[in-house]
């Protein structure tokens, strides 16, 4: 298993570069990510992390539509000839990353699309490096799915997209309401409960989250054969991402217990959303 990790700065690259496997970098081109780099930002953190013998990824998780696919397509020209790896959610860039001869740099991450493991390996025969599986199955069903394929790519640590949209919904709310705000550090909550949603508005449209971060740390386990494990930190401070980071390492590699990695993270006052850890998504009436 590879431990990578968002970065919120260039700098925090030497915070983590001792310790993890792989960062992950936005760009202009992320639907969401914990920040976006530019061209010459990523170009140097490549170089710096090849020294390091550290994978360098690019959160690609833009949507497409028709009047981005040029400019998508020159973006990936810029790194083909780079060791750097891309993670996509939109089909479209596969076909891309073929033109280059780059599929097998290519992580397929659709959120919550890939359920199980016929999903997985279908995905997994394409040639890609790695596939992202759903964050709305148990765990149980996750250590299946690795035994089966080599390839899952699994967000263990940060908070999950519940739902997105094309539509600018903040900006839609603010045309029809009487209400004038700034569209950052948006949250939606819902009338019949007290859970805050994290959300984000862009040009690429809006995204929801789930009220908490996700953390697999209680049952890590059963995730020790996917290919990476993912830890974000969007919505949280640097210094408590870094302490988050490297209570995963020091678990992953024994260097501490994961009572004692629990324990930690429990100082860190988060809120968690683990629902889906234990039992499988299911529609129910009742909640609506």
């Amino acid at each position: 298993m590879e431990l990578i990790v968002s970065l919120k700065s260039v700098d925090m690259y030497n915070q983590v570069s001792s310790f993890v496997d792989g960062i992950v970098l936005g760009c202009d081109y992320s639907f969401y990510s914990n920040n976006r780099f530019s061209v010459s930002e990523i170009k140097s953190l490549i170089s710096k992390a090849k020294t390091n013998n550290i994978k360098v990824f690019i959160l690609l998780n833009i949507v497409m539509h028709n009047e981005y696919v040029n400019r998508i397509n020159d973006f990936i020209n810029e790194f083909k000839n780079d060791d750097v790896y891309f993670i996509y959610q939109d089909l479209g860039i596969l076909n891309m990353l073929n033109k280059y001869n780059l599929t097998s740099r290519g992580i397929y991450n659709p959120i919550t699309m890939i359920t199980n493991y016929m999903d997985l390996l279908t995905y997994d025969s394409l040639g890609v490096d790695a596939v992202g599986v759903s964050n709305e199955i148990p765990l149980t069903d996750i250590n299946v799915c690795a035994s089966k394929s080599h390839k899952v790519f699994y967000l263990g640590f940060g908070y999950h997209p519940m739902y997105q949209t094309y539509r600018k919904i903040a900006s839609l709310y603010k045309e029809y309401s009487s209400l004038d705000y700034q569209n950052y550090n948006l949250a939606i909550k819902e009338l019949s409960k007290d859970q805050i949603n994290p959300m984000i508005e862009n040009e690429f449209g809006s995204i929801v989250f789930r009220c908490g971060v996700i953390s697999i740390l209680e049952k890590i386990e059963l995730v020790s054969n996917v290919k990476y494990l993912f830890l974000d930190g969007i919505f949280l401070d640097e210094n408590i991402q870094l302490d988050v980071y490297k209570i995963y390492y020091d678990v992953i590699n024994k260097n501490i217990t994961k009572e004692e990695g629990l324990s930690k993270l429990n100082k860190l006052n988060l809120s968690y959303s683990n629902r889906f850890m234990n039992e499988d998504s299911v529609y129910n009436p009742e909640d609506f």
